[in-house]
């Protein structure tokens, strides 16, 4: 039976990890891509974590027999919703709020087999414990802790690059179906241990435990309010890379993984966790990760430089609270209510930062306040573990001294987090992301309005009546995309589709009788366009005609007739990077259909940190078109920057009109055909 529990325990959170990242790629492309799809996963996995836990926590008060066959019945009832492949008809239709819609696709689809995996931990551990009363189960924690971490890393390395997601749905359904039948042994074990020797066991470490006081009500709220804290700052630093770099499943998977390590360090034994060499570290990471971008360095810190500090620090504040957790372990007799409390806990950070967060912030506040109050918590541990077993007057004078610095400090991550934010004409935060406008003047003294989402421009005009029509940053005529416009100046008829809105920049070349249609996801977009930007103003004054569908564009363009597009324009940033699935076959079969025989694409391939050349180039083969890669320097020209984009065109004239001019760091890479089901982000890394 050990080999069992420790088999069940291994399998059932590997399991219960794997799922996630198989099931979060599958509906990505339902859902604009965003990292938001991503956080709301994580929230509903967490309540279906806290309902496994409680599930088990009553249960594991009944009699044996009652628990062998209630569990049987909810193993064989999860295994009839097999396989976890979502079907058509769950696709997002409307433009109802994307959290609500992916939380029901969820529960139709893996929410059954997710609750049973989530009552695994502690129902093995109580049933382990009334097996082997005198030993410890928390090593059963740190071994499903450890098949956690397994199904995190092996998923960017071992599985998505060798199946599609559809074989990796099949293949977790398969292994799900050989955890029922030994989690139904372990279960039909629990049966039989209802004997009156195995009564009087039970009974007899039961007596034990009961001699060890109960948890006050000061230790339940810390069993709460320090797995919700560890939560926070999970997801706050997952939104807060994934906003700024790429949604790539492994920006994803990294965070987790180190949380779970947090996990494995602190339950496996007490003698890996100490207070102070633990939580100093994390003060020290909290004020560099604060300072990151407000302290001036002698050098530039890089990507990886950033992902390091960012995730150092959330390892760190996680290790505290976990250490902490770990600390106030209870006797085996509280071991559900233990962890039916860390769960609500974990829940209740999720729901901050995915429900609650972007209706009170315009901006990822949580991010600053987790490292404001981190700073505090770990400033406390850091000072509880240094005075430890030392004489009154030396604690007062370290305690003197931790308060001067915690100060200090505080002082600094405060200015810098919360007032890094300047000040902006306007902001809003949605599903989709953060956005600002910002005035300023330029060097001639003009007015010139700005948009970013999170850390990136996406678009700018000089709001002078002069120049109001000039198209600035990545949209200048010396572009691909200028290119391609510039080529329908005669054309009084053309019809222009544009992915991603922006500022609407690209209205500056609409010209009388033409017709430019823009797809747009973010509504806040649309509004702060149309608000700040005299752009679709201007085009219709001149004539032109715009229109706008409001919307995830892919699924758009799929259920619209044909467009008859002159030029597509591919150029819905997400952060830093183009949404993996507007990059794909099936979604350049959706292109082609609504593109004119000798019509263009230009995919604005822009990116610091993904080489989507490649991809694009591969598309363009599969589907007959010819390419020319064009990242011409702007020379002098204020405003403008030295974009990237690949235009793609079966019109050979057009092509042969505007020879290739790559960039210095161009690299030819040999890319498998990326399809929804099946892409692979690790071999596009950019290497500058």
């Amino acid at each position: 039976m050990n080999y069992i529990f420790c088999l069940v325990s291994l399998l059932g959170a590997f399991l219960l990890f794997q799922v996630q990242p198989v099931i979060s790629k599958f509906i990505l492309p339902w859902f604009g891509g965003s990292p938001g799809v991503w956080t709301t996963c994580m929230l509903f996995f967490q309540m279906v974590l806290f309902g496994g836990y409680s599930y088990a926590h009553v249960l594991s008060r009944r009699k044996p027999l009652t628990q062998a066959w209630v569990h049987v019945a909810l193993l064989g009832l999860a295994l009839l919703v097999l396989p976890i492949v979502p079907g058509a008809g769950l696709k997002p239709l409307g433009a109802a709020n994307p959290s609500w819609q992916i939380l029901v696709l969820l529960l139709a689809t893996v929410g059954l087999p997710y609750f049973v995996l989530s009552a695994t931990s502690p129902l093995v551990q109580v049933w382990y414990s009334r097996v082997y009363p005198s030993r410890s189960p928390w090593r059963l924690y740190a071994l499903s802790n450890a098949g956690s971490l397994t199904a995190l890393l092996t998923y960017p390395i071992l599985i998505e690059p060798r199946w599609d997601v559809v074989w990796q749905a099949w293949i977790w359904s398969g292994a799900f179906a050989l955890f029922a039948l030994l989690m139904g042994a372990c279960a039909l074990g629990e049966w039989k241990r209802g004997s009156a020797e195995a009564s009087r066991r039970v009974h007899a470490a039961e007596v034990v435990d009961a001699l060890t006081p109960g948890p006050g009500a000061w230790r339940r709220v810390q069993w709460v309010f320090l797995p919700a804290f560890a939560s926070l700052m999970l997801l706050a630093t997952t939104n807060h890379v994934c906003q700024d770099v790429a949604v790539i499943p492994f920006l994803w998977v990294v965070p987790l993984a180190l949380y779970l390590v947090t996990f494995i360090i602190c339950f496996d034994h007490p003698r890996w966790y100490r207070r102070w060499v633990w939580a100093v570290p994390a003060m020290l990471a909290i004020v560099l990760a604060s300072g990151l971008y407000n302290i001036p360095w002698s050098w530039e810190p890089g990507f990886v430089m950033e992902l390091v500090i960012f995730f150092a620090t959330m390892f760190f504040v996680c290790m505290v609270c976990h250490g902490e957790l770990a600390r106030l372990k209870p006797g085996t007799s509280h071991l559900t209510e233990y962890y039916l409390l860390m769960s609500a806990g974990g829940a209740l950070g999720g729901l901050v930062v995915s429900l609650v967060a972007p209706v009170v912030f315009t901006s990822f506040m949580e991010w600053s306040l987790g490292l404001a109050g981190g700073f505090v918590l770990v400033s406390w541990v850091a000072y509880r573990g240094v005075v430890a077993g030392r004489a009154a007057g030396t604690r007062k004078l370290v305690g003197v001294g931790f308060a001067a610095l915690a100060v200090v400090a505080l002082y600094f991550i405060v200015n810098w987090e919360f007032l890094s934010f300047g000040s902006a004409l306007a902001r809003s935060r949605s599903f989709y992301g953060t956005l600002r406008v910002e005035a300023w003047t330029d060097d001639e003294g003009g007015k010139v309005h700005s948009l970013y989402c999170s850390g990136t421009e996406h678009g700018r005009q000089n709001m002078e009546p002069a120049g109001r029509r000039e198209p600035l940053t990545y949209y200048g005529h010396e572009t691909g995309v200028g290119m391609a416009l510039d080529a329908l100046k005669d054309k009084p008829d053309a019809r222009v589709g544009i992915i991603g809105m922006g500022t609407a920049t690209v209205a500056c070349y609409a010209e009388r009788g033409q017709t430019y249609r823009f797809y747009e996801i973010n509504p806040d977009v649309v509004s702060m366009a149309r608000k700040w930007f005299t752009f679709v103003d201007d085009l219709e004054a001149r004539g032109a005609k715009y229109e706008l569908a409001l919307g995830d564009a892919r699924l758009s363009l799929e259920h619209e007739p044909d467009q008859h597009f002159d030029v597509l324009l591919l150029d819905a940033f997400s952060g830093d990077s183009v949404p993996v699935h507007l990059l794909t076959r099936e979604a350049f079969a959706i292109y082609q259909r609504h593109l004119q025989p000798d019509g263009v694409i230009a995919v604005h391939i822009t990116n610091k940190y993904l080489n989507l050349a490649p991809v694009v180039e591969r598309l363009a083969k599969e589907y007959g078109f010819l390419t020319t890669r064009q990242c011409v320097d702007p020379g002098d020209l204020a405003g403008h920057y030295q974009p990237d984009y690949l235009l793609l065109s079966k019109n050979a004239g057009f092509i042969r009109a505007h020879p290739p001019v790559p960039p210095s760091y161009a690299r030819a890479l040999d890319v498998p055909l990326w399809t929804d089901h099946a892409h692979n982000l690790f071999q596009i890394l950019q290497q500058r």
